[in-house]
């Protein structure tokens, strides 16, 4: 029971931060700087916490070169681009499009895993029959979310009988984007699903050679923050 209740809080947070997100983007944040004030501030928070957390000493140090490119792969998969990529898609598009994208990790991280021959499905099993569909269903789900998009429409003040009027919504509503970037929006949280799904292949065999898995968030967010700090400036250049 434990574990499901954290997956819920987990999406739960997420979509609290895409909400947020969009509302500050649509006032004028930059996403990179929107990346980067998040990461810092988690960062501070995971760093300290992690040493207090794990207080036994390993054989493993995590200053190890093999260890140091994981997490180096950790922070730009699973910060830098991903979420650079979403952010900057979700000021393009809406949060709707974000959950939907979103499901899309699951599916890919079992097509990465098949890719990689870490997984060898057997179709004659009920349970890769299901991961199959279940990957069919989200990949189509998460085009038709992008590709049939209708106008914004509300009811009518002046609504009478079956006679709905297309109202403008208001430039600074959470939701609002502008029609020609959805497109671009979408392939963006796309690109980004297929780096967070990276980022899990990646963290499961780091975490296999290194068990302490809070140390090894605080240092590849701390890492993540880094990169993100650096696109940052790079943006600002151009």
């Amino acid at each position: 029971m434990a574990p499901f209740t954290v997956m819920v809080i987990m999406e739960a947070c997420t979509i609290a931060l895409t909400i947020l997100a969009k509302t500050a983007m649509t006032g004028g944040m930059s996403p990179f700087v929107f990346v980067v004030y998040t990461n810092a501030v988690g960062s501070l928070l995971l760093l300290p916490f992690s040493f207090l957390f794990h207080r036994e000493r390993t054989e493993q140090s995590i200053f190890s070169f093999p260890l140091l490119v994981r997490i180096f792969l950790l922070g730009l998969t699973g910060i830098a681009i991903s979420q650079n990529f979403a952010f900057v898609g979700l000021s393009y598009s809406s949060p709707i499009v974000v959950c939907a994208t979103g499901l899309l990790i699951p599916s890919l991280s079992f097509l990465l895993s098949i890719f990689l021959r870490t997984t060898k499905p057997d179709l004659g099993s009920t349970g890769s029959q299901a991961k199959v569909i279940g990957t069919l269903v989200s990949i189509i789900g998460a085009l038709v979310v992008e590709l049939y998009k209708g106008p914004f429409i509300r009811k009518s003040f002046f609504f009478h009988g079956n006679d709905y009027r297309v109202n403008h919504v208001p430039k600074l509503f959470v939701f609002y984007s502008a029609p020609d970037r959805w497109i671009m929006g979408g392939v963006l949280l796309m690109a980004a699903s297929l780096s967070v799904s990276s980022w899990n292949v990646i963290q499961l065999e780091t975490v296999k050679l290194y068990p302490q898995a809070t140390k090894v968030a605080s240092f590849y967010s701390l890492v993540g923050t880094i990169q993100c700090l650096v696109s940052l400036c790079a943006w600002k250049e151009t």
